[in-house]
């Protein structure tokens, strides 16, 4: 620093001191304000250098983990079920369109739709499908995926389309459910198969004999037994199944030779109608066995096995 510069900083300061001594203010030791200079001129005086950042320390702490190892983590994709061990399959039939020995015309495109409930713990989606197990494929595909997902519990309608052949009689089709992950299962508790059952014919009876006509399948009963002081009471009910539209005419028949003629009961589509009755006994009445059944007069004359009544309440 010049001569100059420094007798110039040395006049300002004097100039500084006068000013407050002539002000009042409290007194300013001298040698504080010596001292003031004497830095300020140090300071002025000393070599300029480049500025320069101090070094940070350094420190043993480690990093945070989550800073430490973020480029270590991966994302995993949740596992795929491939087997049945964190879920089970299982399936109930709640119903169907063109039951077991319905009468289809030769050569008819139709849809058979079964309506299934998911009973067992996995969810079905549009992977699972129904499959072609055995049988006659009656024009059908090979596989079928279900058309919308069941939660366990919930239920979904499984519609395939169907043709039946030129060939008259009886053609049966098996179908399985599947899995995504390749397992094959029925319903019930057996998981037995779905079936497609039908009986090909005109449905038109050929002197009320032919095979292939509307007609009653099966006739089961039920007997509720009623004591009295003086009599015994039974209330016999018949189950008639047919398997199309048709009007069944039929009597009822007793052990004790009692006939009862001229019923009928009509039927809009295959399914089972109930129809029943009573016979009672007397007390004192013979303790033999009766019996009880339903003839089937129309449209074809049939026979069916009667149903063993229980004994009478004074008898046992």
């Amino acid at each position: 620093m010049s001569n100059f510069r420094i007798y110039k900083l040395l006049t300002v300061v004097s100039i500084l001191t006068l000013i407050i001594s002539a002000c009042g203010a409290s007194e300013i030791p001298a040698s504080a304000i010596s001292t003031s200079v004497a830095l300020t001129v140090e300071a002025r005086i000393a070599p300029e250098s480049p500025l320069t950042s101090p070094s940070p320390a350094l420190t043993d702490t480690p990093l945070p983990l989550a800073t430490a190892t973020a480029s270590a983590i991966a994302t995993e994709t949740p596992a795929t079920i491939v087997d049945d061990e964190l879920c089970t399959t299982s399936a109930l039939l709640v119903s169907e369109t063109h039951p077991d020995g319905t009468i289809i015309l030769p050569g008819t495109t139709f849809t058979k739709i079964w309506r299934i409930q998911n009973s067992g713990t996995c969810t079905w989606d549009t992977r699972w499908q129904l499959i072609f197990n055995g049988g006659d494929r009656l024009g059908s595909s090979l596989t079928y995926n279900l058309p919308l997902p069941a939660e366990p519990g919930q239920s979904v309608e499984v519609p395939i389309i169907l043709k039946s052949p030129d060939s008259g009689g009886p053609h049966t089709g098996e179908w399985m459910l599947k899995s995504p992950w390749g397992k094959t299962f029925g319903i019930g508790q057996y998981s037995v198969p779905l079936t497609t059952s039908i009986v090909v014919g005109s449905g038109t009876p050929e002197n009320n004999k032919t095979e292939t006509v509307f007609n009653v399948t099966a006739v089961t009963y039920e007997v509720d037994r009623r004591c009295s002081p003086a009599n015994t009471f039974y209330t016999i009910r018949a189950f008639i199944t047919t398997n199309g539209p048709i009007k069944v005419g039929f009597w009822t028949y007793q052990s004790d030779g009692h006939l009862e003629k001229n019923f009928q009961l009509v039927f809009k589509e295959a399914s089972t109608k109930s129809f029943e009755w009573e016979w009672s006994q007397k007390k004192g009445s013979s303790p033999n066995p009766r019996w009880a059944q339903i003839i089937v007069t129309s449209p074809v004359y049939q026979e069916f096995a009667p149903v063993i009544l229980p004994g009478l309440c004074y008898h046992e």
